[in-house]
């Protein structure tokens, strides 16, 4: 028989196994999400019909790899992402931070989530003509997607039409471009045209900001004829191309930006109705 001394050792013993477990327990969940897994409700149109609101979605931090961000360089304005599986893909569907959130300049807030489809890569050439979206590179030009549908071409002319950030060029989402995707090591030269594209970008690498004077350009008082890009930059859009505020609107994404893509739908709630959408449980986006 147990003394009441034994007893208090055997419970005291318990409670130490249980406590034991449980930091263990959120040691691994916590490591799950920090290198592997990260889950999201959707919350608009903007890529319908793949993803509907009220979907979450899982996202699979392994592609590109997963970020660290506490372990991240201030001074040299870099990022500490591990070696994922694979490189970023056409036509895959990524979730990143939004680029310019409540910001004009290229900032790094890592609580505002955007989600859309990569369809140009670094190394790409990208041009919009009627709607019809091309892509040339060293292997291949083809068309890859439609920007046209007929929501869209039955609205008249509004503000939405003529992307603010490109205003000056003339572009609007239906004839945009040709944008160069820049990869990491490129070099281009500035001039007129090229700086209203790529100003932001070298500003966000920099942290200075760019000028021009008399048709020469500076960051802060240094004179800048070309540039070498330091990171890769994506081009991306919302599959619900009428409904969707996307690179046609702000620019090229930044790979540091990226969480990682999205590899299944594991829930749906209609907003509507609050019911469980059951036939997009588990429902995988490499279909």
């Amino acid at each position: 028989m147990l003394t009441t001394d034994k007893r208090i050792k055997k419970k005291n013993s318990g409670w130490k196994g249980i406590a034991v477990i449980g930091m263990i327990t959120i040691l691994i969940v916590i490591a799950l999400r920090i290198f592997l897994f990260a889950s999201f409700k959707i919350p608009s149109l903007s890529m319908e019909p793949t993803l509907l609101a009220g979907d979450f979605i899982l996202v699979n931090k392994l592609i590109p790899g997963p970020r660290i961000d506490f372990l991240g360089n201030k001074e040299t304005n870099s990022i500490f992402r591990v070696p994922g599986l694979r490189a970023i893909q056409r036509k895959d569907v990524l979730v990143f931070n939004d680029p310019y959130y409540q910001s004009k300049v290229i900032v790094r807030n890592w609580n505002a989530h955007y989600v859309k489809r990569c369809i140009g890569l670094p190394g790409d050439t990208l041009s919009i003509k009627n709607g019809n979206c091309f892509i040339s590179n060293d292997s291949t030009t083809a068309v890859v997607r439609k920007y046209q549908d007929e929501n869209r071409l039955a609205i008249a002319s509004t503000q939405y039409d003529t992307p603010r950030m490109f205003k000056s060029l003339g572009w609007t989402v239906h004839n945009f471009g040709s944008i160069y995707i820049p990869r990491k090591g490129d070099r281009i030269t500035l001039d007129s045209v090229n700086r209203h594209i790529y100003a932001r970008l070298i500003e966000y690498e920099t942290d200075k900001k760019m000028t021009e004077m008399d048709g020469l350009f500076y960051l802060d008082t240094d004179l800048c004829s070309a540039y070498t890009f330091q990171k890769n930059y994506y081009f991306m859009a919302g599959d619900n191309s009428s409904d969707s505020k996307d690179s046609r609107y702000w620019g090229l994404l930044p790979e540091d930006h990226i969480v990682g893509k999205v590899s299944y739908v594991w829930k749906s709630i209609d907003p509507n109705s609050n019911k469980y959408r059951f036939d997009r449980f588990f429902k995988s986006l490499d279909e």
